[in-house]
Formats: structure tokens, C-alpha cells, sequence
């Protein structure tokens, strides 16, 4: 026997990101380009950009990975009025009025509804 400590060398990672069961038609993706597309009407890389987000990151999130707190709060800083509550769950409470028509319409152009 020695008198070394003895160390614990298990990784200290965090658990790996899931993907939403529905992958790119998850409810939160779906509102993620809708937002993406009906205020700001530009491409993915564009929208990253603006977020002083990667890409990467930002595409995973539309395609079903979940939506980080952090890109959250950058999307509430880029769009003044778009909440917490609309982001992850769909509530329009306390978004603008203006805003809302302009998701809606959005949201029923064809390309964000899922056709199985």
C-alpha cells in the first residue's frame, strides 16, 4: 500500500443533449424557424450570426435538440417582446399583438406544417 491519495478520474461531463422526439416538427423547432422566418426573414446562418451563435448549434436546435437557456435569452434580446413562455411552450400571453399576427401567418405557410 502507498500513502497517495487516491483520485477519482471519472469524466465530469454533462449528460448529451436528446433530441426531441419529432425531430425537426418538435413544437419548439417549428417555433424557432417560424420566429426566425416571419420577424426576421432570414437564413439559419444569418440568424446564428445575429445570436452570436454557431451555426451549428442553432441548426441542431431547429432540427429537435433542445433550446438552451443562453440561445433563449439571445433570441429575447434580438426579438424584444418574444418571452420565455413562447419559446418553450407556445404560450401568447405576453407577447405583442403584432408580433403574434406575424408568427401566425408565418406558421401556416406550408413549409411549417408537418405532413406525415
Amino acid at each position: 500500500m502507498t500513502d497517495m491519495p487516491t483520485k477519482d478520474y471519472a469524466a465530469n461531463s454533462r449528460r448529451m443533449a436528446v433530441k426531441a422526439k419529432g425531430g425537426k416538427w418538435a413544437p419548439h423547432a417549428v417555433r424557432l424557424r417560424v420566429l426566425r422566418t416571419g420577424l426576421f426573414n432570414e437564413k439559419s446562418s444569418d440568424f446564428a450570426r445575429r445570436l452570436e451563435v454557431s451555426a451549428q448549434r442553432l441548426s441542431n436546435m431547429e432540427n429537435g435538440f433542445p433550446l438552451s437557456i443562453d440561445v433563449a435569452n439571445k433570441i429575447r434580446l434580438a426579438a424584444p417582446g418574444i418571452t420565455l413562455d413562447w419559446l418553450y411552450h407556445g404560450e401568447e400571453r405576453a407577447v405583442p399583438m403584432d408580433m403574434i399576427m406575424r408568427l401566425r401567418a408565418e406558421a401556416a405557410k406550408p413549409e411549417h406544417r408537418h405532413q406525415p
